[in-house]
Parts: structure tokens; sequence; C-alpha cells
């Protein structure tokens, strides 16, 4: 991309270490609270956590958060338990959406003065493209964040006895599935 005769670099091997450090911490971060929300519902739901595994994995953060908010809903002891769940999504939601803003958009540097941008891009009801400048520090202390809720979270699922139950019957064994699987096995 040009903008004021600048031509900006977006080859990722141009990234510097320190920045590339960062997303990795805020992609780590990141997923560990998403293991967490997946056993909030897990724990909500009563299930053990092979169960809340299976049902939760492939779920975005928003499906997560839609879940936890209607169960806790559901069985909520008083509004006072349910404004503190909504609180922790609610920073939640903020901080995941900081790893997407550092995960989902290119990072372009100015050769000229070696300064890192994001080259942020949306199109939800109107489209906007800018360049922001961003710092490596900034990302991490994001990811700091991302971490923080995830365990203010834990600590409330702790507190309320609300983690995924332990399994105590061990996993069946895998087997073939699919239309060949159940033809050789005489099945239609």
């Amino acid at each position: 991309m040009t903008t004021n005769q600048i031509t900006y670099d977006y080859d990722p091997r141009s990234i510097p270490s320190e920045y590339l450090e960062a997303l990795g911490l805020i992609a780590t971060a990141a997923a560990q609270t998403e293991d967490i929300l997946q056993q909030f519902i897990g724990g909500l739901l009563g299930i053990d956590m092979i169960q809340s595994i299976a049902l939760t994995t492939h779920l975005s953060f928003p499906l997560k958060d839609n879940i936890i908010r209607t169960l806790a809903e559901i069985d909520a002891p008083d509004i006072d338990e349910l404004d503190k769940i909504d609180s922790l999504l609610d920073r939640a939601k903020n901080a995941i959406d900081k790893r997407n803003i550092a995960l989902h958009n290119s990072l372009a540097i100015n050769p000229l003065t070696n300064d890192v941008f994001s080259h942020r891009q949306t199109a939800r009801g109107k489209l906007a493209v800018s360049l922001q400048k961003i710092s490596a520090q900034e990302i991490k202390e994001d990811a700091v964040e991302i971490y923080q809720v995830g365990m203010e979270i834990y600590q409330f699922m702790i507190s309320r006895g609300l983690q995924p139950k332990n399994r105590n019957k061990p996993l069946s064994p895998s087997v073939k599935r699919g239309p060949k699987a159940r033809k050789e096995r005489g099945n239609p």
C-alpha cells in the first residue's frame, strides 16, 4: 500500500522479533481464556470436561459468550450474580476484540522510520481502512489483560463450583465412521 508516496513493507519476515513475540503472547493468552470459557459452559451445564470439549471446541467467542450469559440467567441465584458474570464477559469481549485487532490485521513497516503500523480494515455496515501506529508493548499489555480476565473468570467459576465434572468412565475407543465404514460393517 502506498500512502503519501511511502511504500510500506508488508512482508511478515520484516516484522521485528519483539512484535512476533507479542503476537505469540496475545494468541496464547486468548487461547487460554477461550479454554476457560469452554470450561465455564461445561460447568454451567453440569457435564464433564470431555463432553465440554466436544461441545465447545469449535464455537466462536461470540457463541461462547452468548451461551454462558443464557445458561447463567437460567440458574443464577440473583441479579448481582448475573451482573458479575456480565461484567467479566464484557471485559473478556473487549480483550478478545484487542486480540482480533492484533491478529486479524496486517502489520506494515514504514521503511523511512521503521515504525510499525496495524493495517486495520472493517466492513461492518461501511468500509473503513486505516494505518495505526502500534507498539509491541501495547500488544503485550493487551495479552496481559486477556490473561487476567481469563483468570478472574476461572476464579469466579471455582468460587461458585462451576467447573466441569471429572470424567469417571473411560472414553469409548475411536471407530471408523461414515458411509464407507457403515457399508463395510453391513449397515446402510
